[in-house]
């Protein structure tokens, strides 16, 4: 479900839980509270919840953890490797496990809550995600205004003498040559396009005008190629495999794997007991 738009917040929020009970209680402390936060989108499962941040793009995601088909953690990988840009993650259970809050760091969580929801601690999350996120507005801001500086006063930085189609080629050839070297590390578009200090949107496009094919997809292709190749080493297990390729969560690399390949990691790999498991 997506909610109506409201130009005077700021920030958007989507709700990832298969109790609607929660959502109604997100809804309704949000509304008494004076965080610039709307809710934008409300899912109920995990593959829900992809479908609605490709339309809503969420600013913050709370996320249920503990959920059927595909649960918090992976949605929140795949959501870092399908978005181009990477959410805030508040984490809801109601399990206190220390396994999932270790999962849930890794993957770069901002909070993590047990339930039932308390509506202080609820707050205190969204309102230190808020200041993360006005932080790294603002930082982003500078960083555009500085580049439109640079290309004011030394006009020979944008190389104006080669042709436009040309320096695009060139940028994105840059653009995967650090991806090929560097895919193991964590990589998103937010980062390539600070790294070569471009708004994230326009180097999408160019990237996607250049190639034929979204960032996301072309760092998937790249480390699922590399981890085929490792597959052929029998003392690696799939976990190790997963770490060395980029992906911390075996679950995660397991999907990103069958979207690429047609298959699992496991049944690429065959069903001898001679491989490391």
């Amino acid at each position: 479900m997506v909610t109506d738009s409201k130009k005077e917040y700021l920030y958007t929020l989507m709700s990832v839980d298969d109790e609607p009970i929660v959502h109604d209680m997100v809804a309704r402390i949000l509304k008494r509270s004076h965080l610039p936060v709307r809710v934008c989108a409300s899912a109920g499962s995990g593959r829900e919840a992809l479908q609605l941040a490709e339309t809503t793009y969420p600013d913050i995601c709370l996320l249920d953890i503990h959920m059927e088909g595909m649960d918090g953690l992976e949605l929140a990988g795949r959501l870092k490797d399908e978005l181009d840009h990477t959410p805030c993650f508040i984490y809801l259970t109601a399990y206190d496990r220390f396994e999932y809050a270790r999962r849930a760091l890794r993957l770069g969580a901002e909070e993590y809550l047990l339930k039932p929801i308390r509506q202080e601690e609820l707050l205190g999350a969204l309102g230190r995600a808020v200041d993360r996120l006005q932080v790294e507005r603002l930082e982003r801001l500078e960083k555009e205004c500085m580049r439109r500086s640079l290309e004011e006063v030394l006009p020979a930085l944008t190389v104006r003498d080669e042709p436009k189609m040309r320096r695009t080629a060139l940028l994105v050839r840059e653009v995967r040559d650090y991806v090929d070297e560097h895919f193991a590390e964590k990589l998103s578009l937010d980062l390539m396009a600070e790294y070569f200090h471009l708004s994230s949107g326009y180097l999408g496009s160019l990237f996607k005008f250049e190639t034929g094919m979204a960032f996301r997809a072309y760092l998937r292709s790249v480390r699922i190629a590399r981890a085929r190749e490792l597959m052929t080493d029998q003392r690696l297990n799939l976990t190790e495999i997963a770490f060395a390729v980029g992906y911390e969560d075996i679950n995660y690399f397991s999907q990103a794997f069958l979207d690429e390949t047609g298959v699992r990691p496991s049944e690429y790999r065959g069903a001898g007991k001679r491989w490391a498991r």
